[in-house]
C-alpha cells in the first residue's frame, strides 16, 4: 500500500514538474497599442500578480515624449498599486524575461516605475533620448 501510495506520489510529481527553467509567466492580453507605441509583451515579478510590461517605440518618435507618456496612462490607467513599463525601438531587443542582456540594456530607451508601497513614480529616459543627466540614465 505504501508502495503504490509514493509509485502515485512520485508519478504526480514528474508530470507536474515545469519543462523549462524558465519560472517567469506572461501576461495573456489583447492587442494594446497607441500612435507611436506598441505593448509586446507583459512578464511576471514571480507569483506577484505584479507585471512589467515591454513596449515597443516606433523608432522615427523615439525622442518624443508625448509618445511615452501616452503609453503610461494607457497601461497604467487600471493599476492602482504598481506599474512598469520598459521601453525599446528595436523589437529584436526586447526580452523574454524580467532580466536582459548587455545588449538589450544598450538598447533600452525608458523606464517607467510606479510603486505605491515604495512612494514612487517616476520616469528615466536613455541619454540619447533626453540628455538631460538629472533625468537620465548611461547606456
Amino acid at each position: 500500500m505504501i508502495k503504490k501510495l509514493i509509485s502515485i506520489t512520485l508519478i504526480t510529481l514528474v508530470h507536474l514538474w515545469p519543462i523549462s527553467g524558465s519560472t517567469q509567466k506572461t501576461k495573456s492580453q489583447l492587442t494594446v497599442n497607441g500612435d507611436g507605441w506598441r505593448l509586446v509583451r507583459s512578464v511576471q515579478l514571480g507569483d506577484s500578480g505584479k507585471y512589467i510590461h515591454m513596449v515597443l517605440i516606433n523608432l522615427e518618435r523615439d525622442t518624443d515624449k508625448s509618445v511615452y507618456g501616452a503609453a503610461i496612462n494607457k497601461i497604467c490607467s487600471s493599476e492602482t498599486d504598481f506599474c512598469r513599463i520598459r521601453f525599446w525601438n528595436e523589437e529584436r531587443y526586447i526580452p523574454q524575461s524580467t532580466s536582459f542582456t548587455d545588449g538589450q540594456f544598450k538598447t533600452l530607451r525608458a523606464e517607467y516605475t510606479f510603486n505605491r508601497a515604495g512612494s514612487v513614480q517616476e520616469i528615466r529616459y536613455a541619454c540619447t533620448v533626453l540628455p538631460d543627466k538629472g533625468q537620465c540614465f548611461s547606456n
